[in-house]
Formats: C-alpha cells, sequence, structure tokens
C-alpha cells in the first residue's frame, strides 16, 4: 500500500500545475514555492523527471496546529504534488496528513486532508476545463 493518494486529471501536467496554483489563488492560500523537479534535475545533469511540488499554506490553520504541537511545524506548510503519467495526462499527489502528524492532533490532520482533496479536485476540474 502507498503512503500516496492520487487524483488523475485528463490534462497536460503543466497545464494541472496552472490550474492547481490558480485553485490556490483564487481560495486566498498563500502560495509559498512552485518546485519543478525535471528542470532542477536536468540542471544538475540527471534525468529529468515531470514532476512538480507546489507549497501552500494557510498561517491562520497554521497557527492552530502549532499551537497544539510545535513540533508539527516539521510537516507545513502544506503540499501536492503534480506528476506526469505522459503529455496529456498527469496525477496530483497527497499524503494522508494522518500519516504525518501526531495522534493528539487527529482532528487537525484530518482537516488538512480534506483541504487537500478539495484543492486537488477543484484543480483537476479547472486543468480538465482548460484541456
Amino acid at each position: 500500500m502507498s503512503a500516496y493518494e492520487r487524483i488523475a486529471v485528463d490534462a497536460a501536467p503543466e497545464t494541472t500545475v496552472s490550474a492547481l496554483r490558480e485553485v490556490l489563488r483564487a481560495a486566498g492560500v498563500t502560495e509559498y514555492a512552485v518546485v519543478d523537479h525535471g528542470h532542477d534535475m536536468a540542471a544538475a545533469g540527471a534525468p529529468g523527471f515531470a514532476a512538480w511540488t507546489v507549497v501552500f499554506g494557510n498561517p491562520a490553520a497554521g497557527a492552530k496546529l502549532l499551537a497544539r504541537d510545535l513540533a508539527a511545524a516539521v510537516d507545513i506548510p502544506l503540499r501536492l504534488a503534480v506528476i506526469a503519467e505522459d503529455a496529456t495526462r498527469s496525477e496530483i499527489v497527497l499524503r494522508d496528513m494522518r500519516s504525518l502528524l501526531r495522534e493528539e492532533v487527529t482532528e487537525l490532520a484530518d482537516a488538512f486532508t480534506t483541504v487537500l482533496y478539495g484543492l486537488a479536485e477543484r484543480a483537476r476540474d479547472v486543468a480538465e476545463a482548460a484541456a
């Protein structure tokens, strides 16, 4: 069983990354970084895989988590990955936050996982509409 959950998207990976960033902006979520793994790997002379990680968060939600367990800072901000299936299909990848956070904060982990799924599903819909 994989630690990763995947949402299939019938759109090119670049379109999916753009859609995810658009959904985050529309939701008022702070985007911290977009890591283009393939670009960075190719620049280092390694095989470049078509994969991106979008790092984002909501400082108010993060504050609630850190108030309960300051060590949870290692697991925020949140992130979603976009990986290529091929040139016209991709996947949005997430991890259930219960796999990262301690049992004492399971209700917050579940809330974060719900947010991740919602954002990923909205991004899938936007990407597929644009494809």
